[in-house]
């Protein structure tokens, strides 16, 4: 074979070369996640930022709205204004994973098999670690479920309505209380989700001081940081969501 020959057999795949906005902004991404620019730090300007890298403004301005949609540059407008960096924000990280769950077609039972255990563990946690400002708060929750609790009605469902939204405001509290950013950021995905699903749900009205029960034994064991007994009380709670 000679040399020409051998040159005409080489086959390249295509290569696909990465956005220079894609890399900018991957750059620009690693120098926050690693520290090294500590929250409200405000970047160059974007023909300042032109200069520095040699590329077009189109192209700073697309890194730039990928950061902002990442959660990770706050741009303001103004005088005074121009491109911030700010730390990620577990609420828009709950958000994404709630609409990648939705997009991947995860089934209720999935979503319900999961929480089962994430949200005991939430509870033990949040038993143990909350500080002395959030336990006061959750003795307001307690003053509130307990009110309901004991409350007569001549509405049924706008008790239900009542007690399922305290209810729903307690879940939502826990994973802050285990001072677990990961946790949060997956509680807001799956509370997310599973405020679609309860839309589906026909209420029953005629076991809301039940409920308010059940919130009411819980919030006691937080407050008095008992893990493992509000572990088990979170359990049994989700057990009569499953039923």
């Amino acid at each position: 074979m000679t040399a020409s020959d051998a040159r005409s057999t080489i086959r390249l795949s295509p290569m696909e070369v990465p956005k220079a906005s894609d890399v900018l902004a991957t750059e620009l991404r690693e120098r926050i996640l690693s520290g090294e620019y500590p929250e409200g730090t405000p970047l160059p300007p974007e023909r300042e930022l032109v200069v520095q890298t040699h590329l077009s403004r189109t192209t700073v301005r697309e890194a730039l709205r990928k950061l902002e949609a990442q959660g990770l540059v706050q741009i303001r407008l103004g005088g005074t204004g121009g491109a911030f960096f700010q730390n990620p924000d577990p609420g828009l990280l709950g958000s994404a994973l709630s609409m990648l769950l939705m997009f991947e077609s995860v089934t209720e039972a999935d979503l319900h098999e999961y929480r089962f255990d994430f949200e005991q563990e939430n509870a033990e946690l949040a038993a143990v670690r909350a500080t002395d400002e959030q336990r006061a708060q959750l003795t307001e929750m307690l003053d509130e479920a307990r009110h309901l609790r004991d409350a007569m009605s001549d509405d049924p469902l706008a008790m239900w309505t009542a007690v399922e939204e305290l209810d729903l405001r307690v879940h939502e509290f826990l994973p802050e209380l285990t001072h677990n950013a990961v946790r949060v950021a997956i509680s807001k995905g799956i509370h997310d989700a599973l405020k679609r699903s309860f839309e589906k749900v026909e209420p029953q009205p005629d076991s809301p001081q039940k409920l308010a029960a059940e919130v009411v034994e819980l919030l006691e064991l937080l407050i008095a940081a008992k893990g493992p007994e509000a572990r088990r009380a979170m359990s049994a709670h989700l057990r009569q969501w499953r039923a």
